[in-house]
């Protein structure tokens, strides 16, 4: 294991930055939190079962349910009300959790300020440098600086850390946008754990349903133009509401129920991806993790778990290499292989939102149940769910080597 005292700056306090700083600390190396906001934003997520398991190394995955609500299958319909298939949120005995990603990143954070790990809020990045000794100093636009001997930028799709890294690596809009909310007090079936995707005449609307009725639910529709998103947060609530009502009309009228139910409609938000990741991964003392080097369509639910898997695969890697460059490199070919694949299953998983031709959606309604049988039944999606790693078991320092023998759903962490 390294036996070299590093300090690490950590830029973004979303999910990412607190279970990477967390992991750090169990390591025995001193990071600090760097996050533009002053207040944490955000809706809901799904976390799966392979992102579950990262939090239950931190022993936050009972506080995580506890918050949450916990599912364990999934249906797919059309809006008529026609099955088109289904399968498994849950593997080996863990389920997957709806959970608003506020309370999850607070449960994060919270742990990280307990430990003693400092986050220092509303410090907006403005730049990053790297000295002639390989220290990295990080500017905020508020004046102040920070230095340090490696920093991770966990700042998101937008990322201002990966300008550094690789300029080349831009996020792209996919044509579709984001809204939901929160409803109670409607009367649905009971359908206990279940997740429910229904792909409507004009957009595509998800819910789940926890044990006291409560609804988290999610819209996602195609918009070929990318809207600024001062346009978007310009709509009241009613238009918002409006809209969606008129979205679904033609669709179950359970739908529309839950709209009216909701204590808000979410302002919109366009989806980005990063269709190339970065080159490399990192450039010199400057490495990437989360959406920030790979971020995929929300439909794949896996944005958040994939952070976590890069969280404690990179704090494994600095604590076992010595050498920083090797370390990264380790990090980067244990993760970008199943980053890539879980790229494509987001892009899978969002072709059929953007039908609304009739013939285009009777084809769909047809080779849905065939795609779903193929790629979303639990052999076909083990490689998503399984995936685990071992803390204990240290890095193999030939590691990348013996790496390149093994096939994509065999990756495990531990030498």
């Amino acid at each position: 294991m390294s036996e070299i005292k590093r300090k690490v700056l950590i830029i973004g306090s979303g999910i990412a930055g607190p279970a990477v700083a967390l992991f750090l600390k169990r390591a025995g190396i001193e990071s600090e939190i760097f996050e533009a906001r002053q207040t944490a934003e955000g809706y809901a997520l799904s976390l799966s079962a392979n992102g579950l398991a990262v939090l239950k190394l931190l022993s936050l995955d009972g506080r995580t349910f506890a918050e949450g609500s916990p599912v364990s299958e999934w249906h797919m319909w059309n809006g008529k009300g026609k099955h088109l298939g289904g399968g498994s949120f849950a593997l080996g005995g863990t389920k997957s959790v709806f959970i608003k990603r506020v309370p999850l990143g607070m449960i994060l954070s919270a742990e990280a300020e307990r430990q003693g790990i400092p986050i220092h809020r509303g410090k907006k990045l403005q730049g990053v440098d790297t000295t002639g000794t390989g220290s990295v100093v990080a500017s905020f636009q508020d004046g102040s600086a920070a230095s340090g001997d490696l920093l991770i930028g966990a700042d998101g799709v937008h990322s201002k850390v990966r300008q550094f890294v690789d300029p080349s690596a831009r996020p792209v809009y996919t044509g579709l946008i984001n809204t939901g909310g929160y409803s109670q007090g409607v009367s649905l079936p009971q359908t206990p754990e279940t997740a429910h995707f229904i792909f409507g005449k004009r957009a595509f609307f998800g819910y789940h349903s926890d044990p006291t009725g409560y609804i988290y639910w999610f819209v996602n529709y195609p918009h070929a133009d990318e809207l600024a998103r001062e346009v978007l947060m310009g709509n009241s609530d009613e238009e918002r509401r409006r809209f969606l009502l008129a979205t679904f009309q033609d669709d179950q009228p359970f739908i529309g129920d839950i709209i009216q139910a909701a204590e808000t409609a979410f302002p919109g938000f366009l989806t980005y991806t990063l269709p190339t990741q970065p080159k490399s991964w990192h450039k010199g003392s400057v490495v990437l993790l989360g959406d920030a080097v790979h971020a995929i369509s929300p439909s794949s639910g896996q944005g958040a778990s994939m952070a976590l898997e890069d969280a404690v695969v990179l704090a494994k890697s600095l604590r076992d290499i010595s050498d920083l460059e090797h370390a990264f490199e380790v990090y980067e070919q244990l993760r970008r292989e199943r980053t890539v694949k879980m790229y494509d299953l987001g892009e899978r998983s969002d072709s059929g939102k953007y039908v609304t031709n009739p013939m285009q959606r009777l084809v769909r309604d047809v080779t849905t149940p065939i795609f779903l049988k193929l790629f979303a039944n639990p052999n076909a999606s083990d490689w998503i769910y399984s995936y685990r790693v071992d803390w204990d078991t240290p890095i193999s320092t030939n590691f990348p080597s013996l790496q390149a023998h093994l096939p994509t759903a065999s990756l495990r962490e531990g030498g």
